[in-house]
């Protein structure tokens, strides 16, 4: 059985792809247990996917990097993460393609209008919602790049305070908001 099989290896693997090296500790928000952690970094380590070196100086410590195979595969998991949700990054060609559309976001997509915002920190959309829930009232908000508490960076609607809205959708489809994000994702 290859290790990317056992219960949280992938989990483990996206979250080291967060950083060059992480202290063996730092998984313990995935996994709580010291044995079970011990086996799973024990059968990656074994199958090539990461390395752990031991502190040499002071208390006992182990430091978990990815190897080369490793990274590839993180990578890899990170890109059928995003598709299963419905937005695949193609980072390469700064662009974003989104399907699993919910029709009822299309129908309310019909009321949204971008007024596209510049600023020094290029980090967010204004978005205008006319003839709000039928009152014919508008509503405006920004849409920001944030990190969604996995490390990833994904859109953030203000008024829904929410990574998965409508809002988003609809976000996701306009051009110069793909070309921010890509801008933002290329020079985390």
């Amino acid at each position: 059985m290859d290790s990317l099989d056992l219960k949280h290896s992938k989990s483990v693997l996206i979250a080291l792809s967060k950083t060059d090296t992480a202290k063996k500790s730092d998984l313990f928000t995935i996994i709580k247990s010291h044995q079970v952690l011990d086996n799973l970094l024990e059968a990656l380590q074994k199958d090539d996917y990461l390395t752990i070196q031991e502190s040499k100086v002071g208390p006992r410590r182990y430091f978990i990097s990815l190897t080369s195979k490793g990274r590839l595969v993180a990578e890899q998991l990170k890109k059928a993460e995003e598709t299963a949700k419905g937005v695949v990054i193609h980072e390469d060609e700064g662009r974003i393609e989104i399907s699993n559309v919910p029709g009822e976001w299309k129908e309310k997509w019909k009321n949204l209008h971008a007024l596209i915002h510049v600023n020094v920190y290029d980090d967010h959309v204004t978005i205008m919602e006319t003839n709000h829930a039928g009152t014919g009232k508008e509503r405006i908000f920004n849409i920001y790049i944030r990190e969604n508490g996995h490390g990833q960076l994904r859109l953030w609607c203000e008024l829904d305070e929410s990574f998965d809205c409508y809002h988003i959708g609809y976000a996701l489809t306009l051009a110069p908001v793909q070309d921010m994000f890509a801008r933002v994702r290329g020079g985390k």
